[in-house]
């Protein structure tokens, strides 16, 4: 009688930078909005994933953002990001795009040493700003890099919209090795291919390709379907006359 092969279990990551770094190509955005936008996008990525995987481990100095996802009912475990943290007179915010993508995959690397050492098979990280990322894509990548895995190809990553970034790296039984960051001249999808790891094919997953930087990415994702977090600051309530302003401004700068 054959012995059942182990379940192998799957964990997402994610490495979010601190507010006043995040989504800083968003400039044109009023300060407190870019912040809220960076979060809300974020809590809808980490609530697709958490529902796909079997935990979802997020590195941050983010230090409020565990309520957030305990009070939007996002089960996810938060830790502090271990990678060395800018001086005060040079704050995150400051930091080169170099320094940032180093700073990022350590923190991923981190995680995955983490993850692997508690006995997880799959590692999937993922970048924070997919609001319209779907449970179902999710799935589906996971099935490809599972195929691609068993065909030799351990690493397996998803170019974002343009070709030249990476949305989502997965590891199976392997160190993650990540390589994200858009800073250098060589975008990190190529980067990855180069370092071995293989690009997921599958059709019908353009809203985890689609990461948001520019408001005309928001306004593709928009037409993707974002999720209930990042809609809420575009669908004006009259119990919360706040929300709905990036709508608004989104009407005003078109």
């Amino acid at each position: 009688m054959d012995t059942p092969r182990p379940e192998r279990r799957v964990a997402a990551l994610v490495a979010l930078k601190p507010l006043p770094a995040a989504k800083s190509r968003l400039a044109g955005l009023p300060d407190g909005l870019r912040r809220q936008l960076a979060r809300c996008m974020a809590l809808d990525t980490v609530a697709a994933l958490a529902s796909a995987t079997d935990e979802v481990l997020v590195i941050t100095e983010q230090p409020d953002l565990s309520p957030a996802l305990l009070a939007c009912g996002i089960s996810a475990t938060v830790m502090p990001d271990p990678t060395p943290q800018p001086q005060p007179e040079r704050s995150a915010a400051h930091q080169s795009a170099t320094e940032g993508e180093a700073s990022l995959n350590a923190a991923l690397a981190h995680g995955d040493q983490l993850l692997r050492a508690q006995g997880i098979s799959v590692v999937l990280a993922c970048v924070g700003d997919l609001p319209a990322l779907r449970t179902e894509s999710v799935r589906r990548i996971l099935t490809s890099a599972a195929e691609l895995a068993a065909g030799g190809h351990p690493r397996s990553y998803v170019a974002d919209h343009s070709g030249r970034g990476t949305t989502i790296l997965v590891a199976h039984g392997v160190p993650l090795d990540p390589r994200f960051g858009s800073g250098q001249a060589m975008g990190s999808a190529e980067r990855h291919r180069r370092s071995g790891a293989a690009p997921v094919t599958t059709t019908s997953v353009d809203d985890a390709r689609w990461d948001v930087d520019t408001l005309d990415d928001l306004r593709t994702a928009l037409g993707l379907g974002i999720g209930r977090v990042t809609a809420s600051l575009l669908d004006p309530s009259p119990l919360a006359p706040a929300t709905g302003a990036l709508g608004r401004y989104l009407e005003l700068s078109r």
